[in-house]
């Protein structure tokens, strides 16, 4: 019974991670509306997955994929994965960049 207990406390911090992390992108979407220059706060990347897989770890039987939920709806640990499909895509669309002296 305390390793589900270990589980579902590693998942409530994994949803409380994704909750933060979807409320600041939300509040600064909102913040570019009415200022343009307004900068973005940072996202806590992989906590979420840490989390998760330690809630996987503690409670396999009882919570299974469950536990992996929250990181997979967290918008940093999407930020992570589409990170080299973004980077592919502006190295393909600017060129090869010349160092010319």
């Amino acid at each position: 019974m305390t390793m589900l207990a270990i589980g579902v406390a590693f998942v409530c911090l994994s949803c409380f991670i994704c909750l933060t992390n979807i409320v600041n992108n939300v509040s600064w979407m909102i913040r570019k509306r009415k200022d343009p220059a307004a900068y973005k706060r940072s996202n806590i990347h992989l906590m979420s997955i840490v989390f998760s897989i330690m809630a996987y770890v503690f409670a396999k039987d009882t919570l299974g994929a469950w536990a992996f939920v929250p990181a997979i709806v967290d918008p940093a640990t999407i930020f992570i994965f589409l990170t080299p499909v973004l980077l592919f895509r502006r190295l393909k669309k600017d060129g090869p960049q010349q160092n010319k002296p």
